[in-house]
């Protein structure tokens, strides 16, 4: 080496630094810094892909191009880019709802496409695994307990309002775009190395629940749809303060309002409030004239991201001040990502969401 020259190591790190800074935005003030076009940890975990790029870019390697795939042999690549069947014989029947189409998938094929459509892959691979394993046990317990309510012959159905979600492969290719090869390879190494496992309460599948973002604590499952469960109980869920979204606010007008609720503009603004809360601070009911309105129809018919918030009002309309996202029944997804950043495995983070559960392979 040439003297006066920084060692290669030192020029690594500078490149990976700089890089790094470039995936956040180029910050260069506070108030940047706290307003991050890329969240820390989804930039740390895409870094050495950049690298690679880079690398690849300075010293390129001759090779073939590769031969894209005709369409009808789209379904065999799913299969090869999935490939869990052959861990276990078990398979599962599947309503795809937007094709209104049934299909019978590899178990492990199926945890695959559901921990895509519901976790960003770029959360931290523990939270991953916790969500292949909530994602398993959904699927289990409710095809032993007769399937999926709305469609015959189906163990589940793609409706997240009502199952789960499900991206094919076509669907993650659409949404991770250039990084869709190492956002597949974290769902993959999640589904395979939780293959065949599920969360049990004395021996049997739980019934579960899971949501994006709590507000700081999970709900009671009596609270939100009135059966309780040991396991479905409120508990902390802690380091969701800086997550995007934590705090959101939602205009809706005397008019939307009205109409959601059967009421009238006028009677909304002499007569609507909170009327109940739960245990754990979440808005139980509203009061509208002299009736008392789950606060989870609400919700539901005003597409509000929580029930946890508190309101104010003006001539135009309401807005509410929301913490958290979803129905705040078991794992927050923000917060398994946050207790994974601090070192929590997976099973550490299933059993603090579900407590007095247990990881088991069926």
């Amino acid at each position: 080496m040439k003297r006066g020259y920084p060692p290669p190591w030192a020029c690594a790190v500078l490149l990976a630094l700089l890089l790094l800074w470039r995936m956040l935005g180029a910050p260069l003030t506070a108030e940047q810094f706290s307003h991050l076009e890329t969240p820390f940890w989804q930039a740390r975990a895409l870094l050495p892909l950049r690298v690679a790029r880079i690398l690849t870019l300075w010293f390129p390697v001759d090779s073939a191009e590769p031969e894209t795939l005709p369409q009808e042999a789209m379904t065999q690549e799913e299969r090869a880019l999935m490939a869990m069947s052959d861990m276990t014989d078990e398979t599962i029947a599947v309503y795809v709802a937007h094709e209104q189409n049934l299909v019978v998938l590899p178990l492990e094929d199926y945890v695959c496409g559901v921990v895509a459509a519901e976790m960003p892959a770029a959360y931290h691979l523990e939270a991953l695994k916790a969500q292949a394993v909530a994602a398993r046990t959904r699927a289990v317990q409710q095809r032993g307990q007769g399937g999926c309510a709305l469609h015959a012959g189906a163990d589940v159905c793609t409706d997240s309002g009502h199952c789960q979600a499900y991206a094919t492969l076509e669907e993650c290719r659409e949404k991770w775009g250039d990084e869709y090869q190492p956002y597949r390879d974290r769902v993959l190494a999640a589904v395979r190395e939780t293959a065949g496992e599920i969360l049990t309460y004395e021996g049997e599948p739980i019934t579960v629940y899971y949501h994006a973002m709590s507000g700081g604590r999970t709900e009671d499952a009596a609270a939100v749809f009135g059966q309780a469960e040991p396991y479905l109980v409120s508990v902390s869920s802690e380091g969701e303060e800086d997550a995007r979204g934590f705090y959101a606010d939602a205009f809706v007008s005397y008019e939307t309002l009205a109409e959601a609720l059967d009421s009238t503009p006028d009677e909304l603004r002499r007569t609507f409030a909170i009327a109940q809360y739960t245990q754990t601070g979440r808005v139980s009911t509203v009061l509208v004239g002299e009736r008392h309105v789950p606060a989870s129809e609400l919700r539901e018919s005003l597409g509000l991201r929580s029930t946890w918030f508190t309101f104010s009002m003006d001539e135009e309309g309401v807005t509410f001040h929301q913490q958290g996202y979803g129905h705040g029944v078991g794992m927050s997804q923000v917060g398994a990502n946050a207790m994974a950043a601090d070192g929590a495995p997976y099973v550490q983070i299933l059993t603090h969401y579900y407590p007095g559960t247990s990881v088991e392979t069926y």
